[in-house]
């Protein structure tokens, strides 16, 4: 995120300030499963007395969130709130526009039930710049159960295996890679991809520390090549189309296969379908005990012309980690709770095991979902992995060197 390389200030009657008793969250939080868990955080906050003033962005994987947020608050009008994530939150923090969280709640629970990588990425030299609220997976496979035993497959735990199956859906009629057609669910294929082939240490060397000998490794090679042979797989009528309908895909019977983090577990719970008896999760192939992580966060902003919303804060603050909403909260978002101690017991399978996994897997961030990279840079990134993908006349070869390019001109900028 270049704050400085911001379209024009946009003047300050963008939207006008929150009442005493609200707060202004901005989110992109606006699809089904999505919509009835800020409900339920709404509905929190409305027992306390503080109306949530919803302000939410719809589009490009909260890219154009990003975008809003930032003229809102280069124009001195920030949101009392903003759903911020990974390194953008030491952005927003060096330049000293957020709040830190430190006193607002218990240290004990952060001591004790926050996850240390977590505690990580909401930090800015020694201090909590942001709350978290939950952990999405994002390298998630999931089948059409009716699909999958109609045709007496097997869920694929090699890629072998996975281009088996494909094969045998595609020629039974189906769609065998449920994929929509936008750029960031290109990179999210990718990362799965990636991750799969590099494994957890080289996957963080390239896109955490950016090392360019493996960025431009056979690794990499190989892992674009595979990513490529997708393809062949996704329905081509799918471009430019989100998330959602793919989603639906899956779960309607026309697709036997999808990757996507798990809020699309949370989409199909908001129409009645259930894991295990319409849909399967399993790890993505040769990713077993590699887990690609998520988490939404909030951040605070600093207010120029209001006297105290510190109360209101902090009302947001411990309503978020209660531990009623980190419960209610995430079987309807799809997530795991970012607390630890959260009783689990009415989860279904998959947040089960993706719970379990969390514990006993080699974390990493994701950078799909820009936790491992800043917005800016990750806009970067997914220009040149979703150009490959729809391309005939780039090579595998061709391709890593232009990430490379691109992570080094802007990681000097």
């Amino acid at each position: 995120m270049k704050l400085k390389k911001i379209l024009p200030l946009i003047p300050l009657l963008l939207s006008m300030p929150s009442s005493a008793n609200s707060l202004e969250v901005l989110h992109w939080w606006t699809a089904p499963g999505e919509f009835e868990a800020q409900k339920v955080l709404k509905q929190a906050l409305a027992k306390q007395g503080i109306s949530w003033q919803d302000f939410a962005i719809v589009g490009s994987g909260g890219g154009s969130a990003m975008r809003v947020l930032q003229m809102r608050a280069l124009s001195g009008n920030p949101p009392d709130a903003a759903q911020i994530k990974g390194p953008d939150i030491a952005e927003w923090a060096k330049i000293g526009m957020l709040k830190e969280v430190d006193n607002i709640l218990n240290n004990k629970l952060w001591d004790k039930n926050i996850p240390d990588v977590v505690k990580q990425t909401i930090t800015y030299q020694g201090h909590y710049m942001a709350l978290p609220l939950n952990i999405h997976r994002v390298n998630w496979l999931w089948l059409n159960k009716a699909i999958f035993d109609q045709l007496k497959l097997s869920p694929p735990t090699t890629w072998n295996e996975f281009f088996s199956v494909a094969d045998k859906i595609q020629a039974a009629g189906y769609i065998a890679l449920s994929h929509g057609g936008t750029s960031w669910e290109d990179n999210l294929l990718f990362e799965s991809v990636a991750l799969s082939i590099l494994g957890a240490e080289k996957y963080k060397r390239a896109f955490v520390e950016f090392d360019e000998t493996v960025l431009t490794s056979s690794d990499m090679i190989d892992a674009f090549k595979l990513f490529k042979r997708l393809h062949q797989y996704v329905d081509k009528s799918m471009v430019g189309k989100d998330w959602e309908i793919a989603s639906k895909m899956l779960t309607d019977k026309k697709a036997g296969m999808l990757f996507m983090g798990d809020w699309a577990k949370g989409l199909w719970h908001s129409s009645g379908k259930v894991a295990n008896k319409d849909y399967l999760c399993v790890d993505v192939p040769e990713s077993k005990n590699l887990f690609s992580y998520n988490i939404d966060s909030f951040v605070f902003f600093k207010k120029q012309h209001q006297n105290s919303d510190n109360l209101n804060t902090e009302i947001l603050a411990n309503t978020l980690l209660s531990e009623q909403l980190q419960h209610d909260f995430n079987i309807d978002k799809g997530s795991i709770p970012v607390r630890t101690d959260i009783d689990i017991s009415d989860f279904d399978a998959c947040s089960h095991k993706s719970f379990n996994d969390f514990k006993q897997s080699a974390l990493v961030p994701s950078f799909s979902q820009n936790i491992a990279t800043s917005s800016f840079l990750q806009s970067e990134m997914r220009k040149v992995i979703s150009t490959y993908f729809k391309s005939d006349n780039l090579s595998a070869e061709q391709v890593t060197k232009q990430l490379a390019l691109a992570i080094r001109a802007v990681s000097k900028k």
